[in-house]
C-alpha cells in the first residue's frame, strides 16, 4: 500500500455563541464610573435614618447605643483584667508591657 502524503492540521471549534471576557462566566461589564453618584459613606446613611425620626428618638438612640459601647468595653476590660489575673500578672502596667524586664 502506499503511504499518503496529506497533511493533517487540527483546529479548535468553539461554539458561536462563546464570549471572550468578563462575560464568558455570565457576568456583565461594571457599569461606566459616573462622577454624579453620590458616595454612600455611613454618615450619608445615619442622616438618612435620622432624618425620619424626632430629636427625641434621636437622642434616646444616641444615649442607649453609647451606654451599650460602654458596656461593650468595661466587659473587655474587666475580661482581660481577670484573663491577666489567672496568669498570676498583678498590676494593670504589666498588661502594656511597662515596667517588664
Amino acid at each position: 500500500m502506499p503511504y499518503s502524503t496529506a497533511s493533517s492540521s487540527s483546529t479548535t471549534i468553539t461554539p458561536s455563541n462563546a464570549r471572550l471576557g468578563p462575560d464568558s462566566a455570565g457576568g456583565h461589564y461594571p457599569p461606566p464610573k459616573s462622577s454624579s453618584r453620590i458616595p454612600v459613606t455611613p454618615a450619608v446613611l445615619r442622616s438618612i435614618f435620622a432624618s425620619s425620626r424626632t430629636i427625641l428618638e434621636e437622642r434616646s438612640l444616641s444615649r442607649v447605643a453609647f451606654f451599650r459601647f460602654t458596656g461593650f468595653v468595661l466587659s473587655c476590660l474587666v475580661i482581660s483584667l481577670s484573663a491577666a489575673r489567672g496568669r498570676a500578672i498583678k498590676s494593670g502596667a504589666a498588661l502594656l508591657g511597662v515596667g517588664v524586664v
